[in-house]
């Protein structure tokens, strides 16, 4: 705890002013030189903090002063923590009260910020600093802790900008104190004992905090220049390598980032929040011609989105949607019964739709184009509001987030707009969910008296209700939960730096260097245009035929410069996985090694084995006519030996019961209505046992018709089986054989086999051992392949 107290000069001196983290009054200019910024060591993401207009947030300060007063009240304790920690809350107002401590608590704060002024204003008068404390603990975190090697220019730069930082919050506490010091030995006055502030931190400031002050601070902030000149001079850290197959690359400490996983998620979270989406629309699914929707990039009436346009006919749809709620049911309940909403089904409906928030930005963050910040895209609005322009907007058919920010907006007062296109399939995802569920969700709120559960302007609500709109540690929490399965799950820095990566090494060739308002190519229509009419190509775009639909910095040039861009990012997803995802997909998923003769032969033992369950799904049911029951669905076959049900589709068993039955006809296959009860009544006169009560196969037995066959590989010392390369090595080093697992591989304790599995879902994926599957015959007769 800080204690704010007035200093005198009688027992330190006077010392330097320190400057407020928000005061946006700089030092001198030579000292601006100098100092650069204080946060240097700062990360990206913490210094995302510029206040944006226009197409940005407006409301996040009242949000954060709104957490503000009711975080802290929320932690006190009891009475001793209160006069510890020095607020006590106000019982009458909305915001903690401050109380100086007392005791000897009091008379330690006081004496440590006394001893550390003492060493801040420490003034040699040889002009040599070396025997300052603080220059010499700036000088040990120059050196590295475990190496004990100096430190480079860009490492320790971020730590003297930390120094410097707290030492000005130090001075300032020392200039100007709200409450005097009165436990010391020389009392130091308050603030209101000077008549004049700006005099007071004008003495200090010049005698203490000025470049060239033999003065700790006017030390650090000389060293902290000359550190970041060699930082400019040597270009910052390198992090990122690639592989040499080009196929993945590390960022900083062992983060593996494989170009697979980033077309996989990809296409996983449109699938995701499409199948959000349909279920959210309780089987409804309305044709939304996105060609068709008109909209006004250049209205700025407050409360005014693209639903409000006459011909859009997209007001008032939540009537349509709570009629058909009304007799619907979310995820196999009623949401109303008796001409009531049921409470339980509406509350799970409403915290899907707050689900939709974070997987929706996982989608748009991802699959837009190169990603932006999390401060600037989590404030996205599909609304205007009185402060800001909305950023959702639909041109020529396709879905766009325009978005004017740039970093350093708070300092330099300039930004330029980013626009990012979605692909057309979450474009409609998108366009679905604004104008049909949204509203729906407000109605639902409202009949259900939850008015937390209301949403506004944001496109991407706090999911916690408690915010306007989704944090950027809210939006790093859902891409995680999106790539939580891979090798390095993915946070909002880590994304964006290896999106860079994949950009600067895969579409850089396809990009040609251009500025829209700078046209530089003879051939370029737009200077061909402008020499036409006695015009520099810049004045030709910026001073004639500007298109009032949309806003003057922001044309079709500029517009059409942003979708090629973006449609760039989305067809090389969609390219890279066509050429390496789709052809790896099987080999990469059971983890083998992709070298060596033994891949050879397994990739030629596969080819067999996709002939082989051909053959198992279509064998003549006939055949087996003691097992099987051919008065079932088409698609559909029952093994009455395991008493399973098998999808044809799926090639795996199904749980039986009503509820498995309805999710996999209803959710994989889109079996919905009086076709999905009548399959449900004839699957409940069969006798199916549930998979956890099936016995597996003790011995090899005959494939089973119309489930995967599977090539796994087996220990010969257990019959363990197991489709990944690296869990068998995992498992024969258990039996401690004295040999390294490869040379078990080499000696044949490690083989392979074909195999099945009852249930192909996750975790529940147990392997029993088959006969090698017939394989298509030829005019000598039926041949097998063995392995």
């Amino acid at each position: 705890m800080v204690r704010t107290g007035e200093k005198g000069d009688q027992v330190t001196g006077e010392s330097g002013e320190p400057r407020d983290r928000d005061n946006n009054d700089e030092e001198e200019e030579d000292s601006q030189s100098s100092s650069g910024s204080d946060s240097d060591g700062q990360s990206e993401s913490d210094s995302e903090n510029d206040s944006d207009s226009d197409y940005m947030d407006d409301g996040s300060d009242n949000d954060s002063k709104k957490e503000v007063a009711g975080g802290d009240r929320s932690q006190d304790g009891g009475d001793d923590e209160v006069m510890q920690s020095g607020y006590v809350p106000d019982l009458g107002g909305s915001q903690a009260t401050f109380r100086l401590p007392q005791g000897i608590r009091l008379e330690l704060s006081e004496a440590l910020l006394q001893l550390s002024m003492m060493f801040w204003t420490y003034q040699s008068q040889d002009g040599v600093m070396t025997c300052s404390t603080i220059v010499h603990f700036a000088a040990v975190l120059g050196i590295h802790p475990s190496s004990l090697a100096y430190r480079n220019a860009y490492d320790y730069t971020p730590d003297l900008a930390a120094l410097v930082w707290v030492g000005r919050l130090l001075f300032l506490e020392y200039s100007l104190p709200r409450f005097s010091y009165d436990t010391l030995v020389y009392r130091w006055p308050c603030r209101a004992a000077y008549p004049s502030h700006p005099e007071r931190l004008e003495a200090i400031r010049t005698k203490y905090m000025l470049r060239g002050c033999y003065s700790p601070l006017a030390e650090l902030i000389e060293l902290k220049a000359f550190g970041k000149s060699i930082v400019r001079r040597e270009g910052a850290r390198a992090t990122l390598t690639w592989a040499p197959d080009g196929g993945s690359f590390t960022i900083g400490n062992h983060k593996v980032i494989r170009l697979s996983e980033f077309c996989t998620t990809y296409r996983a979270a449109i699938a995701q929040v499409q199948e959000l989406v349909s279920e959210l629309m309780l089987g409804w699914d309305p044709v939304i011609d996105l060609s068709a929707i008109r909209d006004d990039l250049s209205c700025q009436t407050p409360g005014w989105s693209f639903l409000d346009h006459s011909e859009n006919r997209l007001s008032g749809t939540y009537k349509a949607m709570a009629r058909r709620a009304w007799s619907s049911t979310f995820r196999g309940k009623a949401l109303a019964k008796s001409g009531h909403w049921l409470p339980g089904p509406c509350l799970a409906y409403l915290e899907a739709g707050a689900k939709m928030s974070k997987q929706g930005f996982s989608a748009f963050h991802i699959t837009s184009g190169l990603p932006g910040r999390a401060t600037e895209t989590t404030g996205i609005r599909f609304r205007n509001t009185k402060l800001a322009i909305r950023n959702m907007c639909i041109r020529e058919g396709q879905v766009m987030i325009i978005i004017s920010y740039n970093k350093a907006r708070a300092s330099t007062n300039h930004a330029f707009y980013v626009v990012r296109y979605l692909p057309d399939e979450l474009g409609i995802s998108f366009v679905t969910y604004v104008a049909y569920i949204r509203p729906f969700l407000d109605f639902l709120a409202t009949q259900l008296e939850l008015p937390h559960y209301h949403s506004n302007e944001f496109l991407f609500s706090d999911p916690r209700h408690k915010r306007r709109h989704m944090s950027p540690s809210q939006a790093t929490e859902a891409l995680k939960e999106l790539t939580r399965t891979l090798q390095t799950p993915w946070t909002i820095q880590l994304y964006r730096q290896a999106a860079i990566a994949i950009a600067k090494r895969h579409i850089r060739d396809l990009i040609k260097k251009r500025n829209c308002y700078h046209p530089s190519e003879g051939s370029d229509p737009i200077r061909v245009l402008a020499a036409g009419v006695g015009h520099r190509p810049r004045m030709l775009l910026t001073g004639y035929a500007i298109d009032t639909a949309l806003p003057s910095r922001l044309q079709a040039e500029l517009l059409e410069m942003y979708r090629h861009l973006s449609t760039l990012w989305q067809s090389w997803n969609q390219e890279y996985y066509s050429r390496h995802c789709i052809a790896k997909e099987s080999a990469e998923s059971e983890g083998i090694p992709q070298c060596g003769p033994a891949v050879v032969r397994y990739e030629a033992l596969r080819e067999e084995v996709k002939g082989a369950s051909a053959s198992c799904a279509t064998r003549d049911i006939k055949s087996t006519s003691e097992v099987m029951t051919a008065q079932l669905p088409p698609g559909f076959i029952y093994n009455a030996e395991h008493q399973i049900l098998i999808c044809v589709a799926c090639k795996s068993a199904i749980s039986p019961g009503k509820k498995p039955l309805y999710s996999h006809l209803n959710r994989t296959h889109r079996i919905l209505g009086p076709t999905c009860k009548a399959y449900i009544q004839r699957f409940s006169t069969l006798q199916l046992l549930p998979l956890s009560d099936i016995i597996l196969p003790r011995e090899k037995i005959p494939a089973i018709p119309g489930l995967r066959v599977f090539i796994v590989f087996r220990c010969s010392v257990c019959q363990h089986l197991t489709s990944r390369w690296d869990s068998i090595l995992d498992h024969i080093s258990t039996h401690k054989l004295g040999m390294r697992p490869l040379l078990a591989w080499e000696r044949g304790l490690i083989s392979r086999c074909y195999a099945q599995t009852f249930s192909s879902a996750k975790g529940r994926i147990v392997y029993f051992e088959i006969m090698a599957p017939s394989l298509a015959t030829d005019s000598s007769g039926s041949r097998q392949h063995a392995i």
